[in-house]
Order: structure tokens, then C-alpha cells, then sequence
């Protein structure tokens, strides 16, 4: 049996206690229930939602999938760019995580909409528990009760980590670390733990193990805050409140931080928005600017992404490019780094600079989030391999100082699965931390990295791993004894910089062409490649040792088929890529506007010395293999290309 649900988490519950009553009155069932959309605008993206249709499904122990209101290609709204998950992404990506049997969850009110749900697990082989949970502000007590003992010991190893709202095209890190302790089971079997800021946006995730002979991290957020664009202050003319968008009574709209956003910077304006801030200490911070610009809108379409100008009391100042997207209130977050000291401050978002220029195109703001940087965990995350994706793998948690509650035992053929996040395509200091014991292969996404084990004796082994932005699948597989792997760590690297191809410096054939037209671009763009391998795109690219590469495409691709429905429907355009003769098709997901830019990871074989690679594309036809798509949804060409970058897989 199927059905939609739209509106509500709390429609699940009910209509499927509706569905059963009917099965007993007529003596049949229970059949199979598979909800085959659910979910609205309103709710996709934003974990502290998301978390509450999971609870209602498995509660009601039916399957569901995800409505498809928007974009195709992006996993119904998890998806940022190529690669790239948002907080939606990492909730599936923790809910996916937990195994064992679900345990029963009482919340604060039984299946009500937008209160606080959740759903748990218990793994006795693991001996870990895992609960997630979201969908309202403020403190709430967490109180895990009849905690087995004699499964997890008189203290547990408690890990609790947040996942935040990204915006509906924002990239995501993975969940932030918001404590890390060990605590004692009460005598009654229970364990609290108290939450004072709970922000109703995002999921939280607590994972709990016997409290190991390892130690604890603290967190890895000190200190951030949220500054609503609609609290700032402001001055010019053009300034407008726009709202409220997406909410309970509205499931139709998308959602937005605290409901409202302003306009006004845009062509022509001398809007400025001034938000006054207060940091608790001198540093640096990173700030990310909540924005959001219609490809389509008047003003942007000459130009694309959306200058402001950023400056922190009247200095520092910036030009921040604020990216496109297929509607109105589809966000998006441009990041940057300020410097602070204690104290109150003002930040500025303007249409004009006195030293930059002017604003061309349309934005819309949501917000600005602000955070502390830590020196001591600055651009370094850890992974434990015992909260991994464990195949044929047990954890143990009696070894002395390892990292987290314990490690894991990977035997021959056992695996560990991490999901590593990186902010940029490039080189990391990758770095396996274990207790010896056996040995064990590596691949990255998918690819085995050749010259690289982990193993053998005690200690770290450490590689310069080249990790596209975005998400990489790092897995562990034993080959040899049993591995004792403690957790893996990413840090960063001094490894020597990829090469860079311009566009232009390679050739053109037929049709295919460099345009100087488009602003955002390093420098010409080569353009009409596809449509028949007549018109290509041939480069030059060096290598200095033959092996495992990492080819990054810097693209645009704003190609949109003819719309058949409520979506719209932007093009992922493919190009068949022949590195020395050896063609590979490569998905190039759409970019929204030609002036706009993304990057693409490629993983490819060079030999030493000089590589030939062609770009090339042409038209699908449909299943007879005779006729097309008469709307457009597949196309001829490949994407724009401004430039490639070439490195070794490790450096």
C-alpha cells in the first residue's frame, strides 16, 4: 500500500493508525505501507524538521521516500553541489549510521508536530547506543533509562554532536562535536544529560559506548552565534522585510532562519546592513553570510553571482560574490575570515565601497553566523573508527590511551568506513592512528590508493591524500592479521600545489570556441564543446610521475530543459573525458548560471611527462536508440570550462 504525505510529520502516525484500523475491519494485512513522498518545501533541508518525519516513519514501521518538490539530481535536497552534502545529507548520513534494534522514545509530546522527536537504537554487538533527535528550541532534558551494565559498565563514553541547518545549497561539514565526556550510569540504570541552547533547526545525534580506557576530546565548537539580517540595522533607500516564509502554516515556502530576510542590495542601491556584534575574545573568526539570488531575476541575469561588500568597523574591507539559485529563498552561505578583539563590533554588508566598487544583481539576506576560531583544531577533524561504518569489525574498549571510548578490530577482508569532509579540493595530512596488529589497504572514494598501508607495527601512518571538496569515502579494509585502528585524522598540508591549465592555453576544433564574455572566469572560457566530437577541447597536461591523479574541472553549466511541471529543471550536462586515449563519461551538475563557477574532482592515470586530454560530448537518445528527448533534459554539450588542475593522488 502507498501514499503521500505532505503536510505533517504527525499524518504519518495517524494515517497509518487509520490504514491498520481498516486492515483489521476487513481481515487482511498487514500489508507492506511504502509513504512514496513525504515532506514539504518548508521541511526539506533542515535537519531539526527532517528528524521528525524519521521518527514518525519509524515508529509507524513503514518505508518512505523523500518528495521530489525541486531540483532532480541532488537526493531530493541533500545535496549542495557535486559532492557536497547539506545538513540534510548528514542526518541520513547519522541515521544510516545506527544499527542494531530501535529502542522506544518518549518525547516531551507524544506525536506533535513540531515539538521535540526523536529515534534511538541499541547494538549489543557494538555495545553502542545511538539517538537522534530535534524539532524545537530552548532546554530539554535527555534521560537514557534501564542502561544495561552489564552491556556497558558502571560509566559510558557520551558523544554528542549537533547538525546544523546549511541552507538548501550550503555546504555542510560533518556534525560538530558539542561534548565528549565520560559519565557515570546512575544506580537506578539512568543517564542525563542537559541541553539549555538547543537550537530548533538542527538534529542532534549522542552516541554511547562503555566508557573504554581512551580519552575524551571536549568539543570542537567554542564559541558562535547567529545575527538575524532582519535585526541589523540600515540605511539607503530599497531596504524591504520580506517574510515570513516557510512554517507550520505555510509547509509551502522554504524554510529561513527565524522566519524573515531583507532585500536591497542590489543594482543601483546604497543600502547598507550593519550588524553589531559582541565576541568573547580577540582572533580570528569565521563568518558566513546566508544569502540567497534568483538566476533568473532581471537584475541578475547580466552578471550571475551577486557583489556586496563586506567591512568589520569601517576597515578590512571585501567584495564577497553571493552565489545564484534556481528561486527565490533557496539559500546558499559565502564564508570568509575576519579578525576580532573582545568586545562589540560592526559588520557591514553594502551595495557600495569606496574602494571597490558597486554591486551588480539582486540579494537577498537571511542571516550572518559568526565563529571562533580555534588554533588548536583549525582546519583538523577526527574521525573514531568505532562510530564508522563497521563490515565483519567489532570495537573493543579495553584499550589503554586510545582516542574516543576505544578502537576498532579489523580482520582480513573487515572494513571501516569513514565520511570525511573537506572545504576545498586539495591535499590533507591524512593520518591512520593505531595499535598495530595487522595491515590494511586504503581507498578513497572508491579507488584504491596505491602505495599506501596501514599497519603492521603501533603508531600513525600518515599520507598527503588529495580529498575533493565536499564528502570522501575513506575505507579501511584489513589484508593481513587484525588491525587494531584507532581513529583517522585530517590536518593540513604543506604538500606542493596542484598545476593549473588555463582553457585558452589549449585548442579548439569546429564549433567549439573561447569567449572572454564571462566576468567570473580566471580567464577565457572554452565554450560549444560537444554536439558530435567535431568540436573538442584538447589540452596539454604535464605530470611528473605516471600514477594515480586528481583532475579538477573548473566549469559553469547553466543549461535548463523545457519545464513539463512545477519544478524546474536545470540540465546536468556530461563530457566524455579521453586521458591518452582512454575515454570515461563525467557528470557535470548544473551550476545556474553560465557565469558562475563550481569545481569537479576527476580521478585519472598519467603517465610521466605530457598527457593528452580531449573533451568531447554529444547527445543521448532514448531507449530505441534512434529518437531524443523532446524536452531538452539531455544535452549536447559539455560544460563551460575556464581551467583544470592536475596533482598526484598523494602528494
Amino acid at each position: 500500500m502507498t501514499w503521500h504525505e505532505l503536510s505533517s510529520p504527525d499524518k504519518v502516525r495517524t494515517s497509518v493508525a487509520k490504514y491498520r484500523s481498516w486492515e483489521r475491519e476487513l481481515g487482511i494485512g498487514p500489508l507492506p505501507i511504502n509513504i512514496n513522498e513525504y515532506a514539504f518545501r518548508y521541511h526539506l533541508s533542515v535537519p531539526g524538521q527532517m528528524i521528525q518525519w524519521v521518527s514518525a516513519i519509524e515508529e509507524s514501521k513503514v518505508d518512505a521516500d523523500l518528495a521530489y518538490w525541486n531540483i532532480d539530481g541532488n537526493l531530493d535536497d541533500s545535496v549542495a553541489e557535486a559532492n557536497k552534502g547539506n545538513g540534510q545529507w548528514w542526518l541520513f548520513n547519522a541515521y544510516g549510521q545506527m544499527s542494531g534494534n530501535t529502542v522506544r522514545v518518549t518525547p516531551p509530546s507524544p506525536g506533535l508536530q513540531y515539538t521535540l522527536q526523536g529515534v534511538a537504537t541499541l547494538d549489543r554487538d557494538k555495545r553502542q547506543a545511538r539517538t537522534i533527535f530535534g524539532g524545537a528550541g530552548g532546554a530539554a532534558d535527555v534521560r537514557f533509562t534501564n542502561v544495561d551494565q552489564a552491556l556497558f559498565g558502571s560509566t559510558v563514553h557520551v558523544t554528542v554532536q549537533e547538525i546544523p541547518w546549511t541552507g538548501q545549497l550550503g555546504d555542510s561539514g560533518e556534525p560538530l562535536r558539542e561534548l565528549e565526556t565520560v559519565m557515570a550510569v546512575g544506580s537506578d540504570g539512568s543517564l542525563v544529560l542537559p541541553f539549555t541552547d538547543l537550537n530548533e533547526m538542527s538534529a542532534y545525534q549522542v552516541i554511547v559506548n562503555p566508557g573504554g580506557s581512551g580519552t575524551s576530546a571536549g568539543a570542537s565548537t567554542v564559541w558562535r552565534k547567529t545575527y538575524e539580517a532582519e535585526d541589523a540595522a540600515h540605511t539607503g533607500t530599497g531596504w524591504s522585510r520580506n517574510g515570513p516564509e516557510g512554517r507550520p502554516e505555510n509547509v509551502g515556502k522554504f524554510a529561513t532562519s527565524n522566519l524573515y530576510n531583507v532585500g536591497g542590495l542590489r543594482t543601483g542601491s546604497d543600502v547598507v546592513l550593519t550588524f553589531t556584534v559582541d565576541v568573547p575574545k580577540t582572533g580570528a573568526y569565521d563568518l558566513s553570510v546566508f544569502s540567497n539570488t534568483y538566476n533568473k531575476y532581471a537584475g541578475v541575469v547580466p552578471q550571475g553571482p551577486t557583489n556586496v561588500f563586506l567591512r568589520v568597523d569601517g576597515q578590512q574591507p571585501q567584495e564577497l560574490r553571493l552565489p545564484t539559485s534556481y528561486a527565490w529563498v533557496v539559500w546558499e552561505h559565502t564564508d570568509t575570515r575576519v579578525q576580532l578583539t573582545a568586545g562589540t563590533h560592526t559588520i557591514t554588508l553594502a551595495a557600495r565601497d569606496p574602494q571597490l566598487g558597486v554591486t551588480r544583481g539582486d540579494a537577498i539576506i537571511d542571516k550572518i553566523d559568526l565563529t571562533l576560531v580555534d588554533a588548536g583544531t583549525d582546519g583538523r577533524s577526527s574521525y573514531e573508527a568505532e562510530y564508522a561504518d563497521l563490515a565483519k569489525v567489532a570495537p573493543r574498549y579495553d584499550v589503554s590511551g586510545s582516542s574516543g571510548p576505544g578502537v576498532t578490530t579489523i580482520p582480513t577482508s573487515g572494513s571501516a568506513r569513514f565520511w570525511v569532509h573537506a572545504d576545498r579540493d586539495g591535499y590533507a595530512s591524512v593520518s591512520f592512528d593505531h595499535f598495530g596488529g595487522g595491515q590494511a589497504a586504503v581507498k578513497l572514494n572508491g579507488r584504491a590508493v596505491n602505495g599506501l598501508t596501514v599497519g603492521a607495527t603501533g603508531g600513525t601512518d600518515t599520507a598527503q591524500l588529495f580529498l575533493s571538496a565536499g564528502i570522501n569515502q575513506l575505507t579501511v579494509t584489513g589484508t593481513s592479521g587484525n588491525l587494531l585502528l584507532d581513529r583517522v585524522r585530517t590536518t593540513p598540508s604543506s604538500a606542493t600545489a596542484p598545476v593549473k591549465i588555463e582553457a585558452e592555453k589549449g585548442a579548439v576544433t569546429g564549433a567549439a570556441k573561447f569567449t572572454a564574455e564571462y566576468s567570473f572566469a580566471s580567464g577565457q572560457v572554452a565554450a560549444n564543446v560537444g554536439d558530435g566530437p567535431a568540436n573538442a577541447l584538447t589540452l596539454t597536461v604535464p605530470a611528473a610521475r605516471a600514477g594515480q591523479h586528481v583532475l579538477v574541472v573548473r566549469y559553469s553549466n547553466a543549461q535548463e530543459s523545457i519545464p513539463t511541471h512545477y519544478n524546474p529543471d536545470p540540465v546536468t550536462r556530461h563530457a566524455d573525458i579521453s586521458v591518452n586515449g582512454t575515454v570515461r563519461r563525467v557528470e557535470f551538475p548544473n551550476t545556474f548560471h553560465a557565469n558562475q563557477f563550481r569545481d569537479l574532482a576527476v580521478p585519472v592515470d598519467l603517465r610521466a611527462g605530457a598527457n593528452t586530454i580531449v573533451f568531447t560530448s554529444q547527445e543521448l537518445p532514448n531507449w530505441d536508440g534512434k529518437t531524443f528527448n523532446e524536452y531538452g533534459q539531455r544535452s549536447k554539450y559539455a560544460p563551460d570550462i575556464d581551467y583544470v588542475t592536475v596533482a598526484p593522488a598523494i602528494g
